[in-house]
């Protein structure tokens, strides 16, 4: 089993927990500006850092789970998503009510759609520098014939 699913499980959970922290920080009451805007800043890293944990959990559990098809089906399963998953985002941060809960929906689909799309390529090459050199291996054989 690879190790991406307890890799991505992990930093789910690690998302939900900050994302928690995040709702306790927004509710925080605050007395002056200089309060307010800590407060306000606290919120906006906590509910970034979250999004990231989550997004990033989410496309490493999907990566996970498009490991089990052939490479190049699972490869074009996880592009295919990547973009589904950033036009998701898109539709729920435009139907959100709350301006917290569209801030880090956008970046939750944004983080999670960015690792699928690049998981996709670990996916079809083995791991990003080996598709490089790939992609550069067969330039250099065509461009000599």
């Amino acid at each position: 089993m690879r190790i991406s699913i307890w890799i991505g499980l992990l930093t789910l959970a690690i998302g939900i927990f900050l994302s928690y922290l995040a709702d306790a920080m927004i509710q925080t009451q605050t007395t002056g500006t200089m309060q307010t805007t800590a407060a306000i800043i606290a919120s906006v890293m906590y509910i970034l850092i979250s999004a990231s944990m989550l997004g990033t959990g989410a496309g490493l559990v999907l990566h996970w789970l498009f490991g089990f098809a052939k490479h190049w089906k699972a490869y074009i399963a996880e592009i295919i998503f990547a973009m589904i998953i950033f036009i998701v985002g898109l539709i729920v941060t435009a139907f959100s009510g709350n301006w917290w809960t569209a801030l880090q929906a956008f970046f939750t689909f944004l983080t999670a759609s960015t690792a699928l799309f690049l998981l996709s390529f670990i996916t079809m090459f083995g791991g990003i520098i080996q598709g490089i050199l790939k992609v550069k291996k067969y330039v250099k054989k065509r461009l000599k014939r």
